[in-house]
């Protein structure tokens, strides 16, 4: 129950956030100012979602001090790591926008091909972190992190799906 309060804590905290996320895709202005805004909001989300992320962390799994000396430094391996795939992440984003009114099928098979392929780029980094974690604080203090890790993500990439537009009903 603990842990549903803070997730849903954490939800709020993200959804607001993400509503205005891809206010870009609108026309009210030019592309590439929207882009600029996006990214520098998309930065300034990170930075609040991980600390966020950090104290949750940290209130859920309990760590005494030595499995938290151990967890900690391999943890921000792993975010460095699922940074660089969110990066990209946004990049598709942006692409998704920018050709949103002129998507041909082409460019949609594309968009899901690398969309498909970054999220087989998380499985495998969380695979690669679940691996290094068990040996280094044992498997369930590992399993435990990465189902509060998978919780906080499913949050963040409904919010991300719920905001962007979706695909135009007959591709050119």
């Amino acid at each position: 129950m603990k842990s549903a309060k803070i997730l849903i804590a954490a939800a709020l905290v993200v959804v607001p956030m993400l509503a205005a996320a891809v206010a870009f895709t609108q026309e009210d202005t030019s592309f590439q100012s929207k882009e600029l805004n996006f990214r520098e909001y998309v930065k300034l989300m990170r930075e609040n979602v991980k600390a966020e992320r950090r104290d949750i962390i940290t209130q859920l799994m309990q760590f005494d001090d030595d499995d938290a000396a151990k967890f900690w430094p391999i943890f921000d391996q792993y975010d460095a790591e699922l940074t660089k795939i969110g990066e990209r992440r946004t990049d598709l984003i942006v692409e998704y926008a920018k050709n949103y009114d002129n998507l041909t099928d082409d460019d949609a098979d594309q968009l899901m091909s690398k969309a498909l392929d970054l999220e087989a780029e998380r499985a495998v980094l969380k695979k690669k972190y679940f691996d290094i974690m068990k040996k280094s604080i044992g498997a369930i203090q590992a399993a435990k992190f990465f189902q509060i890790e998978n919780q906080i993500q499913h949050i963040i990439d409904l919010q991300i799906s719920a905001n962007l537009p979706a695909v135009p009903a007959q591709a050119k």
